[in-house]
């Protein structure tokens, strides 16, 4: 009964999500979704978390880096076959409703969405590293973004994007203490700087700045 009311519950708020909107906000979402689009932001948040590191502290956060997506990503995608969750846009109960943009349909399981993980995973992780609202504040936004452009685009049921996010935010959280005790382990041997001032002192401006300019100019194509 529980499971009946959930689905119930998914198909109507996915409904509501997934409409037949102007082609200039199919096209934002659509291009919101693929992950090429957010090549130069993630390029821009990985120069800016290494650029003041030495090969010792670097080495320590490629680690925790690599970890973080390797579990958010590659690990998350492997439990799809698991649990055999059907995308709505392959669901036969609501797969002929659905509003699709440039016949996009996905792969045939969508649970748990790896765009929520890896959003969700990103934005924790910098959020614990900077310790800034204005960090936060940009970083979830790309995160719901990305989320909302599944659901719209038909291709995530909302239970899909809401376990994806959680377990993005658990596996940052773990990766996050992980990388600290080991940090914090070797600072006197590596002589390493005290963990706290690792990225308090580090202008996190540049992610903000291709941020927008990122949304800017998907409004601009999408309209034009």
């Amino acid at each position: 009964m529980m499971i009946d009311t959930v689905k119930d519950l998914d198909y109507q708020v996915l409904d509501a999500i997934n409409f037949p909107g102007p082609a200039a906000y199919d096209a934002f979402w659509f291009a919101y979704s693929d992950k090429i689009t957010w090549i130069p932001f993630v390029v821009v948040i990985l120069y800016c978390l290494f650029r003041h590191t030495n090969w010792r502290s670097g080495l320590l956060l490629l680690v925790a880096v690599a970890l973080l997506f390797f579990l958010s990503d590659y690990a998350l995608a492997h439990l799809k076959p698991v649990f055999c969750r059907l995308r709505p846009s392959h669901d036969a109960n609501i797969m002929n409703i659905l509003h699709y943009v440039n016949n996009y349909h996905g792969g045939q399981y969508g649970f748990p969405s790896n765009h929520a993980s890896n959003g969700f995973a990103t934005a924790t992780m910098l959020t614990l590293l900077y310790r800034r609202r204005i960090v936060a504040a940009c970083a979830f936004l790309w995160a719901i973004g990305s989320c909302y452009s599944r659901m719209y685009l038909g291709v995530h049921f909302p239970t899909d994007i809401l376990v994806g996010a959680i377990a993005g935010t658990c596996i940052a959280v773990a990766v996050y203490y992980l990388y600290r005790y080991v940090y914090q382990r070797q600072t006197l041997k590596w002589n390493l700087p005290p963990f706290e001032q690792q990225f308090g002192s580090r202008e996190p401006w540049p992610i903000m700045v291709v941020f927008v300019l990122t949304i800017i100019a998907l409004f601009v194509m999408a309209i034009f």
